[in-house]
């Protein structure tokens, strides 16, 4: 499953992502930072699904960012028109989250799969101040989340940890049970004009080679974990 949200501002665009990889029985494999920033431009870039498409097309937007924000859509554009023909390993969600030279901060959004009747696959999609991508809350369980109207440092911890409460399917392997797969740690990182930075601001109990638990006991913030850039 994992899970992302991210909240374009004005001034900045934040984003949270979790830490969890894992087989498609949800058996973790990797506790990593799942967030990559470009050196050259401000943009940040996350995704969900199987673990080398998802490096290969976050290691695409880097390559294509140093030129700039709007730059790298029109060459990534192009490059999932090319790569739609030749399929990819397994499907993917892509989130891009970055400072367009001319309209500020944005978040755009593409997937490799049908599942989502609003976007088509392998086209770039601008997805407006907010969008996440993980389990599906209700109604009632968004009524009762801090507000994101001033960032998502508050908003953290209450909506992940009410999508983690929730099996989900992996986008890697949809015809696979759900599982629980959004673990690890929350991170949350800033773009700005002057580049991206990522804070740290939970942690779960959950171990490599065990499946993630939601009930378990929680454990201390700040506890350090192996980095790794590949996962689910």
């Amino acid at each position: 499953m994992s899970a992302f949200f991210a909240a374009a501002y004005t001034d900045r665009i934040e984003i949270l992502t979790d830490g969890a990889t894992y087989r498609d029985d949800g058996t973790l494999t990797d506790i990593g930072s799942k967030i990559f920033a470009s050196d050259e431009t401000p943009l940040a870039v996350t995704g969900r699904g199987e673990t080398l498409t998802v490096a290969v097309f976050c290691a695409a937007v880097l390559a294509f960012s140093c030129g700039g924000f709007d730059a790298c859509l029109v060459r990534l554009s192009a490059f999932l028109a090319k790569r739609q023909s030749i399929g990819v390993p397994g499907n993917c969600e892509i989130l891009i989250a970055g400072i367009s030279e001319t309209n500020g901060p944005q978040l755009w959004f593409f997937a490799t799969h049908n599942g989502y009747p609003r976007f088509e696959p392998y086209m770039l999609h601008n997805v407006g101040p907010e969008f996440g991508g993980g389990n599906p809350l209700t109604e009632e369980e968004v009524a009762g989340l801090p507000s994101a109207e001033s960032g998502l440092a508050e908003l953290a911890v209450p909506l992940f940890e009410a999508m983690r409460s929730k099996p989900g399917f992996n986008p890697a392997a949809p015809h696979m049970p759900a599982i629980f797969g959004i673990g690890g740690h929350i991170d949350r990182t800033v773009v700005t004009a002057d580049g991206a930075t990522t804070t740290r601001l939970h942690t779960w109990p959950d171990a490599v080679g065990e499946k993630i638990d939601p009930m378990a006991a929680p454990f201390d913030d700040g506890a350090l974990f192996s980095d790794g850039s590949a996962f689910a």
